[in-house]
């Protein structure tokens, strides 16, 4: 049985990230009314895990990843995310 990793994560924008930025910033709100229609009174008791502002570009963290998890997967996701898959050599 292999490991399989997956990362879902925000990375810090930069002005190659425009167009996808631009995307989202037009369907981040046609999303969120979709999915929650009524106006939310208080945060959900399942987002209370602690955040910070990314620090690090998608560029830096694919690299860094690649060098430490050879065949990692790294890509760019709407909403201002990113996706990395690994699977450990057999």
């Amino acid at each position: 049985m292999s490991v399989l990793g997956v990362v879902v994560g925000l990375a810090r924008e930069t002005r190659g990230d425009l167009p996808a930025a631009l995307v989202s910033l037009f369907l981040n709100p046609l999303v969120g009314l979709l999915a929650h229609p009524r106006v939310a009174t208080s945060s959900p008791a399942n987002m209370s895990a602690p955040t910070a502002l990314p620090q690090e570009t998608l560029v830096e963290i694919a690299r860094t990843m690649r060098r430490e998890l050879p065949g990692v997967v790294v890509r760019r996701r709407l909403f201002w995310r990113y996706t990395a898959v690994w699977r450990a050599p057999r």
